[in-house]
C-alpha cells in the first residue's frame, strides 16, 4: 500500500476495537517485556498501544509500505515512543536479523496478504529466542458466501465502498484453520496452537522450545 492516498485512507479506518483485543492477547500471552518484532505494522497503532501499556518492551516494527511507515513514525513521535519503537522498511520473508534475536514476534491480520506464508513463518520462528513467543492473528475464510456477506454487512457497514470491498477481499483470501495448520507443518513449526478468537479471527500461538 504505497499509494499515499490509500495509506491515509487505511490509517483513518477505525480498527481500535480489534487492535485493543489483539494487544490484550499479546499481554495475556506474556509479551510484556524484552525485544519484540511486529511483522506488517501498517500505521503503527498496535506497537504504540503495546508500548503505552508495557513500559519494558522495545519494538522493531516492519512493513513493506514506506507510506504506512511515514504515518506510523509520525504517530509514534506524537505519542513520544520514537525511542522505544523502531520502524523499518523490511520484507518479513527475508528478515535482516540474526537467529534467536527477539523475545517475541507478532503479526496482526496480514498473513493472508503474504505471497509465501511458509517462508514467512520460518523467518518468524528463526529470529525467536528459545522460550520466546510467537503470536499471529489473521482473518479466517468464511464457510460460504452468505456468511461472508453477513460479516461484511456487520463489520464494514459504516465504511466506504472501498473499505467494504477491501474487507470482503481479505475474508475471501484468508485461510481456514485447517489450511493454516497445514502451512505450519510445512514450515516445521513445533507445537503451534491455532484457535478461533471471534467470528472472523483465528490466532496461532507458539512458545519456542528451549
Amino acid at each position: 500500500m504505497d499509494d499515499p492516498e490509500e495509506a491515509r485512507e487505511y490509517a483513518a479506518m477505525d480498527h481500535s476495537e480489534v487492535n485493543a483485543s489483539f494487544v490484550d492477547a499479546l499481554i495475556a500471552f506474556q509479551m510484556v517485556e524484552g525485544d519484540l518484532l511486529d511483522l506488517g505494522t501498517g500505521p503503527g497503532d498496535i506497537p504504540i498501544r503495546l508500548a503505552e501499556l508495557c513500559p519494558k518492551v522495545q519494538i522493531r516494527a516492519i512493513d513493506l509500505s514506506e507510506e504506512m511507515l511515514k504515518i506510523a513514525r509520525l504517530k509514534a513521535a506524537k505519542a513520544r515512543f520514537s525511542r522505544r519503537i523502531d520502524f523499518q522498511l523490511v520484507d518479513a520473508k527475508d528478515l535482516p536479523f540474526g537467529a534467536a534475536f527477539f523475545d517475541g514476534v507478532f503479526s496482526n491480520t496480514i498473513f493472508h496478504h503474504v505471497s509465501d506464508p511458509v517462508t514467512f513463518l520460518r523467518e518468524a520462528f528463526r529470529v525467536l529466542k528459545p522460550g520466546g513467543r510467537l503470536l499471529i492473528r489473521d482473518l479466517f475464510r468464511p464457510k460460504d458466501r452468505a456468511t461472508l456477506d453477513q460479516l461484511v454487512s456487520l463489520y464494514a457497514k459504516g465504511g466506504s465502498k472501498r473499505h467494504q470491498q477491501l474487507f470482503r477481499d481479505s475474508l475471501a483470501a484468508a485461510y481456514t484453520p485447517k489450511e493454516l495448520s497445514a502451512i505450519c507443518k510445512d514450515a516445521d513449526l513445533p507445537c503451534a496452537d491455532i484457535r478461533l478468537d471471534s467470528d472472523r479471527h483465528m490466532t496461532l500461538r507458539l512458545v519456542r522450545p528451549c
